[in-house]
Formats: structure tokens, sequence, C-alpha cells
């Protein structure tokens, strides 16, 4: 990660990097380590069921199919194909919701509906005739697959399952809200067999083909970018009144070095390749926000004129009618069925907005699915600046325990009391430091892996997979 003086490459997209400022509350940084303060100079890395929705059974896995042998190997997560990979699913869908009771809730009777929960039966046919594989799944086993997924395609464009921001009935009808539901499900799991990486990957196999292998993934805990060298140190022992002074001392020393110490330098990512690209995907998803929003307001304005024109071409219609009926003389009544041509051209154009309006709202709903794609980019970015940022935090706080330990060796005991006490510290400093170090290795691999996954040319592809 060490280099020289910036080249000129780099003076480009100098504009691009993004600055991670670190917290206020940390201090000083070793200036040998790479994390702590960067190079100068960037580097470049390289089916709707016909059963009744509603009717309330025992949750039982009928449905539920051994799945076929196959001689289809996953792909190894987290590492981007060198080619095309073949499909291991050829087909998935999505259908026949059943309503089941949910005799695991504590709170049935007292919330409406959070005695019962649904289940949606997923058909996939797996590629190169290996057969059809039915199970069943609620929604619950696909939010556990969306974190299984997340937690080990770190930095991918992984597309995220769909909300369950919005309440059952309270925006729609039940039925309108399963169906919308399974439309949602069948469109997310299709997108996640049509990627590149995430289609290859053993959870989603097991998701797809294994009947109850989901309750595997429950009861595990998701991971995040909070572990610090903290939840590694030893808990403290309680202060008694005798160990009050020791305390404010303590207090005091921890004051000082935070007074003293300057501020970390701030954390940049110096993959000029990487940043340009995504300097590019960001000004992509304003152009497409800007696009979105001027075809929204053109569907409203075309809508309002369709409105218009057809309450004219109706009270034309009527003046017309009147004409004729009031007429006594043929000029009137040619100026009735003038009227009433102009009317009927009128209603015709009408009609003509509404195809062309449902023209516009398709391609509005493209612009919508790149838009979502766009959501993936930014999670896949900031993993890595999460994952910078961890690596960031992590060398500050092992810098700050080995000046820690560099000031406890420099005091001197006074007793043999106190030199078995120094001693049991200092031991214990050891064991902080060393998984210190354990948990900064492993951030900086995460972080090594998340840059391998996010090579310019593999994302381009990934993006085409997934177009």
């Amino acid at each position: 990660m060490m280099a020289a003086e910036p080249s000129s490459a780099a003076a480009s997209a100098a504009e691009y990097l993004e600055i991670l400022p670190l917290d206020s509350s940390y201090s000083s940084a070793l200036a040998t380590d790479p994390f702590l303060r960067p190079p100068s100079s960037p580097s470049s890395i390289a089916t709707d069921g016909s059963h009744d929705p509603f009717g309330t059974d025992d949750f039982v896995d009928d449905d539920d199919v051994a799945p076929a042998p196959s001689t289809l190997a996953p792909a190894t997560a987290g590492t981007g194909p060198a080619e095309a990979p073949a499909p291991v699913f050829a087909r998935i869908a999505v259908s026949d919701p059943k309503k089941h009771a949910d005799t695991t809730a504590g709170a049935a009777g007292v919330i409406p509906g959070s005695g019962s929960y649904f289940s949606y039966l997923i058909t996939t046919r797996l590629a190169d005739g290996g057969g059809e594989v039915r199970v069943r799944r609620r929604f619950r086993d696909v939010v556990a697959l969306a974190d299984r997924l997340a937690a080990a395609h770190r930095g991918l464009f992984v597309p995220t399952r769909p909300d369950k921001s919005i309440v059952e009935g309270q925006v729609m009808q039940r039925h309108d809200f399963v169906c919308e539901r399974c439309n949602a499900l069948q469109r997310y799991l299709r997108r996640l067999a049509a990627h590149p990486v995430v289609g290859h990957s053993p959870d989603l196999r097991t998701f797809l083909t294994e009947p109850g292998a989901i309750s595997a993934f429950e009861d595990e805990a998701p991971r995040y970018w909070t572990t610090t060298v903290n939840s590694a140190a030893p808990s403290a022992p309680t202060k008694t009144g005798g160990d009050l002074f020791g305390m404010f001392k303590g207090l005091k020393e921890t004051a000082m070095n935070f007074m003293v110490a300057t501020k970390p330098p701030l954390v940049v990512d110096t993959d000029t390749e990487f940043l340009v690209h995504k300097y590019r995907l960001q000004d992509l998803q304003q152009q497409l926000t800007t696009t979105s929003q001027q075809a929204e307001a053109l569907v409203k304005a075309r809508d309002d004129l369709k409105t218009t024109m057809a309450h004219l071409g109706t009270a034309l219609i009527k003046l017309a009618k009147f004409e004729r009926e009031q007429g006594t003389c043929s000029p009137q009544r040619r100026r009735a069925a003038d009227i009433n041509n102009f009317a009927k051209s009128i209603v015709k154009f009408s009609r003509s907005q509404t195809k062309l309006n449902s023209e516009i709202v398709k391609h509005l709903g493209s612009i919508h699915e790149h838009l979502e794609m766009m959501l993936y980019v930014h999670h896949a970015f900031s993993d890595r600046s999460h994952a910078l940022q961890h690596v960031q935090t992590l060398s500050a706080d092992l810098f700050f325990l080995h000046t820690r330990a560099r000031k406890f060796e420099s005091v001197s005991s006074r007793g043999i009391g106190q030199e078995w006490s120094r001693y049991q510290k200092r031991e214990g400093l050891k064991e902080t430091i060393s998984a210190a170090e354990a948990a900064k290795s492993r951030a900086v691999r995460e972080y090594e892996t998340i840059k391998v996954n996010q090579v310019p040319s593999r994302k381009l592809r990934e993006l085409e997979y997934m177009k």
C-alpha cells in the first residue's frame, strides 16, 4: 500500500477521493502504520396459485420435494467469475400463499394479525434438466437469507430484499397485499439467481432446494462493524471504597492522554481506478434520479391533459345533442354535426393519451429498476467504506494499547505486592493487545477481500449480468 510521490494520472481523480473522518475520541496514530497514515499517492488495484390464500391450516411440508442431485459446484463466496458462469436455476416461481397460526407468538390475540403468518410456495427448476424442487418459506426465512448473503458477499452488488415496513392491510386489501408480496419475492429471488456470484451461493441453493433447511440460518448473530478492541478487553473488577483513589488517578491519566495527543489523520481510499468508477456510478445515479423526476412530471401533466380533454369532449357531446334537439333549420343541424365530430375527435385524443401514458409508465419502470440497482451499488460502496474505517479504528486502538504498555513498563514498582499487581496487569494487557492484533488482521483480510470484489472490470461485468 506504500507508494512514492503522486503521479499525474491521479490528479484527475483527486477530487473524487472520499474522506472518512474518524471518531473525535481517538487521538494520535502511529506514523509507521499504513492504515493510520495512508500514502500520499493513490495505488490502483488491479404465477399465481389457485389455492385460497386465506385458508388457515397447519404448517406441513407436503409440497416439499427432495432436490435432484446436481453436479454443479457452487462458486466460492466473495470471488468474481472470470467468465460468464452457467446458471444454476432455470426458473423460479413464488405462488400459493397460505395462512398459518403462529403458536409461538406471545402477543397472539393482543395485537391484530400477530398470531398468524403467511408461507409461500417456491418452485425452482434446476438447470441442465435437474428437475423441479418445491419448498415452503415464510418472509422471516427470506430475511435470514438476505442477512447471510450480505455477510458472505461484502462488497458485491447484492440485490436487496423486499421491504417489510408496509403493514399488512394498511394501504391495501389483504388479498392485494399478499399478491404484491408474492410478486416482490419472486422478483427478488430471480435477481439473486441471475447474479454471477450470488447465484452460485450455497446459501441460496439451500434456501431454494432443501426443505426445512432454512431453520439452520436462525439464531445466528449478524455481523456488524462495531467490534473494537474494547470487546476483547477483560472486564474490570468492581471498585470498592478503598480503590476510589486509584480509580480517580486512572481517570486523570486517561484524560491527560486524550488532551495531549493529536487528532489522527483522515482516512482516504487510494485506489484511483475504483474512485473514478465510483464517481461515474454516482453521476449515473444522479442522472437517473433527474430523469425519473422528469418522467413522473410528464406522466402527471399528460394525465391532467387527458382528464381535461375527456371533460371537454363530454361537454361538447352534450352541446351537440342540445343543438340537434333544438335546431329548427339546416345550419343549426350542420353546426350540431360539426360539434359532435369535434367532440368525438377530442375523446379519441383523450384515449390515445391513456395509451401513451401507459407506454411512458412502462419505460419509467425500467428507470426505477436501474435506480434500485444503484441502491445495491451504494450498499457495496458502504461496505468498503465501513471496512476501511473499521481497520482505522482498530489500528488507533492498538496504537493506544502499545502506548499504554510502554508507559506501564516505564513505571517502577515499590514493593513485592506492587510487583505482583503490575505483573498481572501486564499479562492482561498483553492478552488484550494480542486480541486486538488478531481483530485487526481479520479486518484487514476482509477489507482486502472487498477490494478484490470491487475491481472495476469485475463490477462492470456484474452490472451487465444483473441487467
